[in-house]
């Protein structure tokens, strides 16, 4: 299960999209970009940690792929930062634009792993190495 998790966080931390490279106009992180979901949950409650940075100043919304309105704007920055506590139950992504755009000039996946396996050879108890009875 943990090498499940490595895996995971290491995909998600090579799929940068390419609007997060250094050498953009706008640069947004997020934290945490992983949600792990339990067996039995349908959900985790998650604090995320949300910094953007830009070159120029100008009017930017933070939006959310799950919510049609944004969630907050700025005006005349050049940077803002943002903590969001919510309940998570399917990936998203967190994008930062102009006031009414449909332009992603920064965004962030957030991705939901699920560790509810239907491999019951994970359920099972295994024995010592040396136990022969």
């Amino acid at each position: 299960m943990r090498q499940l998790i490595m895996a995971a966080i290491a995909a998600c931390t090579l799929a940068l999209p390419a609007a997060a490279a250094d050498s953009a106009p706008v640069r947004m992180a997020v934290k945490p970009l992983l949600c792990v979901v339990d067996k039995g949950a349908s959900s985790c409650i998650m604090s995320f940690d949300i910094r953007w940075k830009s070159v120029r100043p100008n009017e930017y919304c933070l939006n959310d792929s799950a919510k049609p309105e944004p969630v907050r704007c700025w005006a005349a920055a050049l940077d803002g930062a943002l903590l969001q506590e919510r309940e998570v139950s399917e990936e998203f992504v967190f994008w930062l634009g102009a006031p009414g755009g449909v332009d992603h000039l920064a965004e962030v996946k957030v991705s939901v792993l699920r560790v509810d396996s239907a491999d019951r050879r994970r359920e099972r108890r295994t024995r010592h190495v040396w136990d022969v009875l």
